[in-house]
């Protein structure tokens, strides 16, 4: 996928983008103070487009939890001088204002910026300005603002809220004829466990057909997440998170403040990517269904008489490329998987339902706990499924079913 972003292009590929981050404010949680001059500021520009970063966000008001706002003018005073002065070193990234005000925005685009990242989701007049300028938007999602987000944040569903209301951003920056990129707001206005769930299912974000940003950069969630670590040594940390989201490509850019371990995490899941294979098609033999009747039951008198039971085997066969011939060694005979559950129920009497469902996984996957009953399917049986239904202690109950399943993997 590919976005444009003034005279640059965001591409998309195999390896996320790693966007630098340039605060000119005297309190931000990491780096305040430390570039907040013009000449510091373009400095540390030059390195970071010099370590590889493929963009660089440029923020003036601190959003870190409990920061108090600041005027646009005050901000404004902070960010256009290091805006137009990193524009003069042509570095030849696309340079992102981060503001959650239209107006500092409009002038910052005006002075050389190219896109927008707007920790407050980029309402409709972000969107008038991104759309005049013709510049892409990050939408964050935050739950309440910087001075307050972190008092007792709650979801009753944080992954499937933040999915919709990024989805909402995205269906009105196309009404703009907006580009919208996502980033689900790690650490504004949620807690550890938000934190974590979002992490582990940014898959679902995927849905919306954009650019995933990810911002975990020596967040404070790693301090609470490994018990007591100071804001100079989450690097580490960090890097385990970023690295987790680029494996399962759920991320596309990672906004950092360490670009050089970045962009080398980055080359690395790249190439790993360009490498990987397709895994190769699994064979799934199924015999369900199965009429069986067997001695089954908790008391004597349950088991003096035969009961109707229905079986159902899913066999999973060890990988095989596509197309691979059709021979019979390869795979294994559903008929016979049906030969050996009737034979296992009728061959034993059983107090439990799920007893009963393992030794028929014993049986067709052919382990030596029960040689009589078949084949050794061993080596050709990835993993394979047994349920056991009763359906007239199901009647009995008054419910759709009854019974047992058992999943088994050598």
């Amino acid at each position: 996928m590919d976005i444009p972003c003034g005279p640059h292009t965001l591409t998309f590929g195999d390896r996320p983008q790693v966007m630098g981050v340039l605060n000119v404010t005297p309190d931000s949680f990491f780096d305040g103070g430390c570039h907040s001059g013009v000449e510091a500021a373009t400095r540390h520009a030059r390195r970071m487009a010099a370590e590889g970063a493929d963009l660089i966000d440029v923020g003036a008001e601190s959003t870190r939890p409990g920061a108090h706002p600041v005027t646009a003018e005050d901000e404004l005073a902070r960010l256009l001088p290091v805006i137009e002065g990193i524009a003069a070193l042509d570095l030849g990234v696309p340079l992102s204002v981060d503001t959650a005000k239209p107006e500092v925005a409009d002038r910052a685009l005006a002075r050389g910026a190219h896109l927008i990242n707007d920790v407050s989701g980029a309402g409709e007049a972000m969107l008038e300005v991104a759309a005049r300028h013709k510049a892409p938007v990050i939408a964050m999602h935050m739950q309440g603002e910087p001075r307050t987000m972190q008092r007792e944040p709650r979801y009753d569903d944080v992954v499937a809220e933040i999915r919709d209301y990024l989805a909402e951003r995205v269906a009105a920056g196309r009404d703009f004829g907006v580009d919208v990129l996502v980033d689900p707001g790690i650490g504004f206005g949620k807690t550890l466990e938000h934190n974590l769930e979002l992490l582990a299912n940014l898959r679902e974000l995927r849905e919306l057909d954009t650019p995933i940003v990810l911002g975990v950069s020596r967040k404070s969630f790693l301090d609470r997440l490994l018990g007591g670590v100071p804001v100079d040594q989450r690097l580490a940390g960090t890097l385990a998170v970023n690295g987790w989201a680029a494996a399962l490509d759920v991320v596309d850019v990672l906004r950092v403040h360490d670009v050089r371990e970045h962009r080398q995490l980055a080359e690395s899941m790249g190439a790993l990517r360009r490498h990987h294979r397709a895994p190769a098609p699994r064979r799934r033999v199924l015999a369900r269904g199965i009429p069986c009747q067997c001695r089954i039951g908790v008391t004597a008198r349950e088991r003096s008489a035969l009961q109707d039971l229905v079986v159902d085997v899913e066999v999973n066969m060890a990988p095989a490329f596509l197309g691979a011939p059709d021979d019979l060694d390869g795979t294994t005979d559903y008929a016979k998987i049906a030969e050996l559950a009737q034979a296992v129920a009728t061959g034993g009497e059983f107090r439990l339902v799920e007893t009963l469902a393992e030794q028929i996984a014993i049986a067709v996957a052919g382990t030596n706990s029960r040689p009589a009953h078949g084949p050794a399917y061993g080596k050709r049986i990835e993993s394979l499924r047994v349920r056991v239904s009763k359906p007239g202690a199901a009647r009995e109950l008054g419910v759709a079913e009854v019974g047992a399943e058992i999943d088994w993997r050598p």
